[in-house]
């Protein structure tokens, strides 16, 4: 089946087909949280395991140990982590690594987010370049990352948070080292280089096919093949929730891999007007649309934060909003006709599925409920060189959701205030928004009543109409694969947890 079977049988390489949409997987501007994240972590390695077993014995896994608290988080390093191209990793390329990315354009990386609670983050200081190990490292631009020395970090923090380094463990902003990358510090001169359990050896980007290879000793498959196909190939295929497989092993993650509805262009008339966002929340039957997904992985939701697990304990107490056709219609009269009736608006999206969306049951149920009381819409499919907003755009509505990598309940309200990653979803002054922000932050480890405050508002203001969330699937062969040991959540896949069985061609 495929041109290096030879090189790569079937009896040493482990197959996964990550998704229907082809990306870059290294790639950490519009690319897809299960593809960044599960690539990340079998080659770039991780600062901490996610599931806070003992790492001590795991040499990818960089910190030894950390402590945080009174604002100061110490992080001390392994001495004996190297590179995939031999040199051992130290404090200064994980300085080097979060650098990189803050000397980037803001709305071009999750960086300024995911640093967000680090000191000196909101005034970055000068770029200085030091001569260290014969490697010449730009620094100091955060005035709260502290190296003491080859193996030790000391983070100097605006708040505490006892989830920063789940935060900064994302293959998002992985552990490079300079030496590999060009002058801009963004580009690879030949292949990326991590010092994950897997290397590339081959790298095709015009199939979009890759192959890795183990560093370990570890009974663990020695190669994994990774592609991206919209059918049964592979000995694993993640699904999209309107995927269809006749693999006879299937798996739906209990947990939340991500929420899904409507983000809004501030910067157009009707994006700002909160009688046209109060308008359409109102209008819509969750409980209704859900029900149009046959494979019982949607569940309906219009909050940020899920009902299961953590996140429950800081959502807003309140019901789910129920549909009011009328009230609907009340809200979207307060609106100037002119800038909605009669109009059909388009709904670009980030939404990885094959299928053309205005075709999708629970799509055309979206838009047959706004249909009732006037807003009409076609959607398109993901382009990806169009993945959200542009700072001039004249779209209104936008089809996307937010993952639940971390278990830091703020972490995807950070992306609605200043610095964001994404243009336009937000007001840009909204000080009620920002402060009950700033005291979720310093306050959700002792009371959660500060995040459902936020939660509240957030939903009262529609700052994001979430109609339903996801869970993840994926289906695999049987007669291929063991078992899959637990794996931390739908968002990232440990590949080398998965074991093959013996395979003989008979």
């Amino acid at each position: 089946m495929y041109s290096d079977s030879d090189i790569y049988n079937d009896k040493k390489t482990l197959t996964i087909n990550l998704g229907e949409t082809p990306y870059i997987p290294w790639n950490y501007v519009d690319t897809a949280t299960n593809v960044v994240e599960t690539f990340g972590s079998a080659v770039f390695g991780n600062l901490i395991d996610l599931v806070e077993l003992s790492t001590k014995k795991d040499p990818y896994i960089l910190v030894d140990n950390y402590s945080c608290k009174n604002k100061k988080c110490i992080i001390n390093l392994k001495e004996n982590v190297k590179f995939h191209n031999g040199r051992t990793v130290t404090a200064f390329d994980v300085e080097f690594s979060f650098i990189r990315l803050l000397m980037q354009n803001r709305e071009d990386n999750f960086a300024f987010s995911n640093l967000d609670d680090i000191e000196g983050i909101d005034s970055l200081m000068p770029v200085k370049y030091q001569m260290i190990n014969h490697l010449n490292y730009p620094r100091s631009v955060l005035s709260g990352f502290e190296v003491i020395n080859d193996h030790q970090i000391i983070l100097h923090l605006k708040r505490d948070n006892n989830f920063l380094l789940q935060k900064l463990s994302s293959a998002y902003m992985p552990i490079v080292p300079i030496e590999e990358l060009t002058e801009n510090y963004a580009d690879w001169k030949g292949i990326p280089i991590g010092f994950g359990r897997y290397k590339i050896v081959k790298s095709d980007l015009e199939k979009y096919q890759f192959v890795l290879e183990k560093t370990s000793n570890e009974d663990i498959p020695k190669y994994i093949r990774i592609i991206f196909e919209n059918k049964d190939i592979g000995d694993l295929r993640f699904l999209s929730h309107m995927s269809e497989s006749q693999y006879d092993g299937k798996v739906l993650f209990p947990n939340i891999y991500v929420n899904g509805g409507f983000l809004f262009n501030f910067k157009s008339k009707l994006g700002s007007n909160e009688n046209f966002r109060a308008a359409i929340s109102l209008a819509l039957d969750r409980e209704k649309i859900v029900n149009f997904s046959p494979d019982n992985d949607l569940v309906a939701e219009d909050q940020m934060l899920a009902r299961y697990s953590w996140q429950e304990r800081y959502r807003s107490r309140e019901n789910l909003t129920v549909q009011n056709v009328e009230l609907a219609k009340e809200y979207l009269n307060k609106v100037p006709a002119e800038l909605w009736r009669g109009k059909e608006f388009n709904v670009h999206s980030f939404w990885s599925i094959k299928k053309d969306l205005n075709s999708v049951n629970y799509i055309k149920e979206i838009k047959r409920q706004l249909s009732e009381i006037g807003i009409n819409l076609k959607f398109y499919n993901t382009d990806l060189n169009y993945t959200k907003f542009k700072k001039d755009d004249e779209n209104v509505l936008w089809f996307t959701g937010f993952d639940t990598q971390t278990d830091d309940p703020n972490a995807n309200f950070a992306y609605f205030k200043a610095g964001s990653f994404f243009n336009n979803i937000y007001p840009e002054n909204d000080k009620e928004f920002l402060d009950l922000y700033e005291l979720s932050v310093n306050n959700f480890l002792s009371n959660p009543e500060y995040t459902r405050n936020l939660s509240k508002y957030f939903k009262k203001k529609n700052y994001m109409v979430v109609i339903f969330n996801v869970k993840k699937r994926f289906a695999y062969r049987k007669d291929r694969i063991e078992f899959l040991e637990s794996e931390y959540s739908g968002v990232r896949l440990d590949l080398w947890k998965i074991k093959l069985l013996d395979f003989k061609l008979f």
